[in-house]
């Protein structure tokens, strides 16, 4: 789902890297923050009680992060506030952002409860400043963010915002941020750093396509509600499916779009609740299809759709409740905080960098992707051992005859089987610090243009085909 994309972001950067200069004269962009919500005052802006000169502001029409990543924006007022103050940057979740971009997460109150300071080295030495007194910047989470602890003043932080950690790791300022629940302890002795590793961004074209995706997840979802034949346990267990799958995708997109900060933390709970429900439902069809298909019996058992649910929903109401109160619990543990799912924090979704993910996402997903590859392979041979019985009661002038029409009706009923019972999903699970390997990148890369357009292929494959359209005639 995500691409840097570095000869796009570095042309960008030719193109923007003089207007960033010229915009406020000897101001580095990472100096600045963006103070489009606040009104002019008497030829000046005041930024949390800091009065910047008009002289200190530019208009700005992209964002850069710092990393190659140089994102085109609406136009915006930036100020130069670090060319008032000393600057420092702690980061703000995203379930905490407001829609004027102010970060409301108690830490004022924080900080004047605890009055904590820092050390700020210069050439004339160390100089005791309260934080208080310094311009703090609310920075975004990155993607695969990392908390570090220094200890002992083992540390030196410049003027400039330079952090010296260790000889081997001197950070600038827009590649780290200080945690909030840092200060009630022996802060600055000691302090819990995020380390901002990597930032990521979607892939071309990912998010119309995601949402031409959900369109057809609705067609096929009343295609199947106004087909009476379609509404067996079949159908209503890829109904259930596809519901949990559009909702999903309509988190994603107004995530991706920052419409739900305010809603943040459910929407992402949520989020993450019909992720585990819609791969159950795979499941659940994957071993349905294997049991009906290899049954003598075809009659439906009664409550066995009820059953499913009970099932697919409680299972998933369990893994949401855990990781709830994991990130209830120790969210505001420094200590833990690599481990959390971290739910609202990078984005409003669990997190999926860090070997973490295994526990959260990729683990479940792998146990469950292996099931359905299983069911899918016992129901192959099984069709394929019922074909070729049936090849053996036809005459060869008749076999010669259809060989071709019984190999494509096959591998059509193979291709189908496959993408209904989830085949192509134990891609997923592989983990985002393999995709640093070009293979696996582009692995990666191909399994994500493909999820995001499920819905589109399962339109395709099971209400364009003949017999649907007949049904639906007949209807």
């Amino acid at each position: 789902m995500k691409l840097p994309s570095e000869v796009f972001c570095t042309i960008l950067l030719l193109i923007f890297a003089d207007n960033s200069k010229a915009d406020i004269p000897g101001c580095n962009y990472f100096d600045t923050v963006d103070i489009s919500y606040i009104e002019r005052q008497n030829d000046s802006y005041l930024y949390d009680d800091i009065l910047i000169p008009a002289s200190l502001t530019g208009y700005y029409e992209f964002m850069d992060f710092g990393d190659g990543f140089i994102r085109p924006v609406k136009k915006h007022l930036r100020a130069c506030v670090c060319s008032v103050r000393p600057c420092i940057p702690i980061c703000c979740p995203a379930k905490n952002f407001l829609p004027n971009g102010k970060c409301e997460d108690g830490l004022k109150e924080e900080l004047a409860r605890f009055e904590p300071y820092i050390y700020l080295t210069s050439m004339d030495g160390e100089e005791r400043v309260p934080l208080t007194d310094m311009a703090i910047i609310r920075d975004e989470f990155w993607d695969c963010d990392e908390m570090i602890f220094i200890s002992d003043f083992y540390y030196f932080l410049e003027q400039d915002g330079t952090f010296w950690v260790t000889v081997d790791l001197v950070l600038k300022k827009h590649e780290y941020c200080l945690y909030r629940h840092n200060f009630n302890s022996d802060f600055p002795k000691s302090m819990w750093l995020i380390v901002h590793r990597c930032r990521t961004d979607l892939l071309p074209g990912y998010l119309e396509i995601l949402i031409v995706s959900s369109i057809c997840n609705v067609l096929t979802i009343a295609v199947y509600l106004y087909i009476k034949k379609l509404r067996n346990v079949t159908g209503k267990c890829i109904i259930c499916c596809l519901f949990s799958r559009f909702i999903q995708d309509l988190i994603t997109v107004l995530d991706r779009l920052k419409l739900i900060n305010a809603i943040c933390s459910p929407a992402g709970y949520s989020l993450y609740f019909l992720l585990m429900a819609a791969n159950l439902w795979l499941s659940v069809i994957s071993y349905h299809t294997w049991k009906v298909l290899t049954s003598l019996n075809r009659v439906e058992i009664t409550y066995r759709f009820l059953r499913y649910n009970v099932f697919v929903w409680s299972t998933a109401s369990i893994m949401t409740g855990s990781i709830y109160l994991v990130n209830h619990i120790w969210e505001n543990d420094p200590s833990q905080w690599n481990w959390l799912p971290l739910v609202g924090f990078i984005r409003c979704s669990v997190k999926d960098w860090h070997s973490s993910v295994w526990i959260y996402i990729s683990g479940p997903s792998l146990v469950l992707s292996t099931f359905n590859v299983t069911m899918f392979t016992l129901t192959a041979i099984y069709i394929w051992k019922v074909k070729g019985n049936i090849k053996k009661f036809t005459n060869e002038e008749e076999e010669r005859i259809g060989c071709i029409n019984f190999d494509s009706q096959t591998y059509l009923q193979f291709l189908r089987l496959s993408i209904v019972m989830g085949l192509t999903w134990i891609f997923n699970v592989i983990p985002f610090s393999a995709r640093f390997y070009i293979f696996w990148k582009w692995v990666g890369i191909i399994s994500d243009y493909f999820h995001s357009a499920f819905g589109i292929v399962i339109f395709v494959l099971l209400v364009l085909k003949r017999s649907t359209w007949t049904l639906l005639m007949e209807s």
